[in-house]
C-alpha cells in the first residue's frame, strides 16, 4: 500500500509539472507567437488576383455580414463566388439584393452525386467559376478583418505555400458556447502543436481549419482540388493530407486578428456540430477514444476528484487536488487571457471537459450508427 501511494505521489507530481509546463508554454506565445499572420505583415502584390469563395446552405443569419466583410478588403484585384447550395431560408435573396459587380451568385440546388459529401461538392463545383490566381474558401459564418485577404496571400507568396490555414478568433454569445467552445478547442490544439505541424518532417500531423482554407492555384490543382476529399467529413484535414501526398508546401496558423467565427450559436448545434467530427478527428478509432478519454480524466479530472476525496476523509489528497487545480485553472486562464474569452467561465473547465468526454462518444456512436445530420443531410462515413 506504501508503493502504491508514492507511485501516485510520483504521478502527480509529475501532473501537476506537466501543467506548469504548458502555462509557461501558453505564456511565451503570447509574446511571441511564431506561427502567426497579422494585420501588420506586409500585404501581397495588389495585381494578384484573389477569389473568395463561400458555400452558403442556411445561412440567412449569417451570409450579409460575410459578404459585406469580405467585400471591405483592401486588396484591390478581388471577386466573391457564393454557392447558394439549396437553401430555402432566404439566404439566396439576401445575395440577391447585394450589388457589386465583383460578387457572383451561383445556385447549387440538392443534387450531390454519389460519393459526394456536401460541403465539398458545393466547393468543387463555386471553384470552377473562379478566376483567382489565388482561392480563398471561408465559411459563411467567418468574418474577415478588412486585411485577411491581402495579408494571407502575401503570407503564402513570401513562404512560397501552395495552402494555408489558420484559426481565427472565436466569438461566443450563449453560456454554452462559452462552456463548451474553448473545451472542445483546447482539446483540438493540444493534440496539434503548431511546430509539428508546420514541420516538413512531420509529414502525418496534418491540421486545417475550413473556416479558412487558401490556396495558391497551382497548389490547389495539384493537390486533386475537392476531388481529394469529396467524402471525406473533415475535408480541410483531408486537403492538408493531399498537399502533404502531393508535396505542396502548407503552413496552418493563428490568425485571430485576421478572421472571426461563430460557430454555433446553441447546445444542439453545438453538440450535432462537433458530434459530426470528432469522431472522424480520432481516425474512427475506439481505441485513440479510450485513450483520449483516460488522458483527459487523468490531466483534468483527477484533481476535483482528489480534493473531494481528501475533502471527505481528511487526508493529504486534498492537497495534492488543490495543487493540481490551482495551475490547471491558471492554464487555462493565461489562454483565456490570450484568446480574449471571459475568463469567469474558465472555471467550469472541470465539468465542461467531462461534458466533452461524452460528446466523445456521442461522435462515435452517431458516426458508426445511422449517421449525423446537418442542415438537414445526413453523413454517414464508413
Amino acid at each position: 500500500m506504501l508503493v502504491l501511494t508514492w507511485i501516485l505521489r510520483v504521478l502527480l507530481a509529475l501532473l501537476i509539472l506537466g501543467w506548469l509546463a504548458t502555462l509557461f508554454k501558453v505564456l511565451a506565445r503570447s509574446k511571441n507567437p511564431k506561427w502567426a499572420v497579422t494585420p501588420e505583415d506586409p500585404r501581397c502584390d495588389p495585381a494578384i488576383q484573389v477569389s473568395v469563395i463561400i458555400p452558403a446552405r442556411d445561412e440567412v443569419a449569417h451570409i450579409k455580414g460575410c459578404v459585406d466583410a469580405v467585400l471591405a478588403q483592401d486588396h484591390p484585384n478581388l471577386e466573391l463566388v457564393v454557392l447558394d447550395d439549396g437553401s430555402t431560408d432566404g439566404t439566396n435573396e439576401i445575395l440577391s439584393a447585394i450589388d457589386d459587380p465583383r460578387l457572383k451568385v451561383l445556385s447549387g440546388g440538392d443534387g450531390i452525386p454519389d460519393g459526394w459529401f456536401g460541403k465539398p461538392w458545393a466547393l468543387q463545383r463555386a471553384q470552377e467559376h473562379a478566376t483567382g490566381d489565388w482561392l480563398i474558401f471561408i465559411d459563411a459564418d467567418v468574418r474577415l478583418a478588412p486585411t485577411a485577404v491581402s495579408r494571407v496571400v502575401g503570407y503564402g507568396e513570401r513562404n512560397g505555400l501552395g495552402m494555408l490555414t489558420g484559426f481565427g478568433t472565436l466569438t461566443m454569445e450563449s453560456f454554452w458556447e462559452h462552456i463548451l467552445q474553448p473545451a472542445v478547442g483546447g482539446l483540438i490544439l493540444l493534440g496539434n502543436s503548431l511546430d509539428d505541424v508546420n514541420n516538413p518532417e512531420k509529414t502525418d500531423k496534418n491540421m486545417a481549419s475550413g473556416q479558412l482554407l487558401a490556396f495558391s492555384r497551382v497548389g490547389y490543382d495539384a493537390a486533386g482540388q475537392h476531388h481529394a476529399v469529396k467524402n471525406n467529413i473533415l475535408d480541410d484535414v483531408g486537403l492538408a493530407r493531399a498537399c502533404v501526398d502531393a508535396e505542396v508546401k502548407y503552413h496552418c496558423l493563428f490568425m485571430r486578428r485576421i478572421y472571426s467565427v461563430r460557430m454555433y450559436a446553441s447546445f444542439d448545434e453545438i453538440w450535432q456540430g462537433w458530434g459530426k467530427n470528432l469522431f472522424a478527428g480520432m481516425h474512427y478509432s475506439w481505441t485513440t477514444v479510450a485513450f483520449v478519454l483516460g488522458f483527459l480524466a487523468w490531466t483534468t479530472l483527477s484533481g476535483p476528484i482528489l480534493l473531494a476525496v481528501g475533502a471527505l476523509t481528511g487526508t493529504e489528497w486534498l492537497w495534492w487536488g488543490l495543487a493540481h487545480i490551482l495551475v490547471m485553472q491558471a492554464t487555462r486562464g493565461a489562454m483565456d487571457w490570450q484568446y480574449g474569452h471571459k475568463m469567469i467561465y474558465g472555471l467550469t473547465h472541470a465539468p465542461a471537459t467531462a461534458m466533452v468526454m461524452a460528446l466523445i462518444v456521442h461522435s462515435g456512436i452517431k458516426t458508426q450508427g445511422k449517421g449525423v445530420q446537418w442542415k438537414g443531410r445526413v453523413y454517414n462515413p464508413e
